[in-house]
């Protein structure tokens, strides 16, 4: 049996910096669930629409970066 895709799994996260707090959330909406934009500086379209293209987006007041989580998944016996 082939496990080679089925060892790991990754999943995308998307890192919070604001100030000296670092955050880290599974989705850009989740983010905005959180934070608004007048916090952030980036409304959650201006994040959808260029975060993962440009992989970082810098404001006054924070730096989201996005990335990929590594995993490993459970041998199933």
């Amino acid at each position: 049996m082939d496990n080679t895709n089925k060892d790991k799994q990754e999943r995308k996260v998307v890192h919070l910096e604001i100030g000296e707090i670092h955050e880290y959330f599974g989705s850009i909406e989740q983010l905005f669930c959180k934070y608004s934009k007048e916090q952030l500086g980036f409304s959650i379209y201006q994040v959808r629409n260029n975060l993962k293209k440009l992989g970082k987006m810098t404001s006054p007041y924070c730096t989201i970066r996005v990335g990929m989580l590594q995993t490993k998944l459970k041998q199933s016996e």
